[in-house]
């Protein structure tokens, strides 16, 4: 019998095979396979100024992966930013975040962007309204469904500006330190200023 990773030090029955119907009971736990398992994705239409993750399962993964794809807004130089939610996306958190990120972009400026109080966390440099001026990003979400620690994040993103000529690449991290569950994933404009088109990916990160 292969090793199935209830006997670590057992190095006979480590043979790396698997029956047909042992990789049928894998794949019904969810253990064979790659270490990502798609959650949702959703798509923005330009017709609304959030997305919003409200299925997250956060009580099987505490490692969740965000993935954003040509993301813009309909009012020019503006950010998509992230909020939590704990109830399940009834409504979002809007204080009490702290996020710290550097930004590179290719006219040769760096420098950084940090608050200990903000209504959201960050994650890229001001994007256009077209294509051409969007956002990509990921974002890695750490222990959101444990009650007794804080949910943690970083990200890294790259995205043209609103001129269409400057690259803008960011790499940094955030928290909202309450201790509980967060259960909900929003990306938005919070001023409410220009509506979202792109694509968002959200995943849960195995444990191997």
């Amino acid at each position: 019998m292969p090793y199935l990773g209830t006997q670590p030090n057992d190095v006979k029955k480590n043979t790396g095979l698997y029956t047909p119907s042992e990789i049928l009971q894998l794949t019904k736990d969810g253990s064979w396979g790659g270490s990502l398992e798609l959650i949702a994705e959703q798509t923005a239409d330009g017709t609304s100024t959030s997305l919003n993750f409200t299925d997250i399962k956060e009580n099987i993964y505490d490692v969740h992966l965000l993935q954003v794809h040509s993301m813009f807004t309909s009012s020019a130089n503006k950010l998509i930013r992230i909020r939590l939610s704990n109830d399940g996306g009834s409504s979002f958190i809007a204080s009490g975040y702290q996020y710290a990120y550097q930004i590179m972009q290719s006219n040769g400026s760096f420098s950084e962007q940090r608050s200990t109080s903000e209504t959201f966390i960050n994650v890229h440099t001001n994007v256009g309204t077209v294509l051409l001026e969007s956002a990509n990003f990921y974002v890695y979400f750490y222990n959101l469904g444990n009650s007794s620690k804080y949910s943690f994040l970083n990200h890294q993103s790259s995205n043209m500006d609103n001129t269409g000529t400057i690259l803008g690449s960011t790499f940094g991290g955030g928290v909202l330190p309450t201790a509980e569950t967060h259960n909900a994933i929003q990306l938005i404009e919070p001023n409410l200023l220009g509506n979202l088109t792109g694509t968002a990916k959200l995943y849960g990160v195995k444990q191997i």
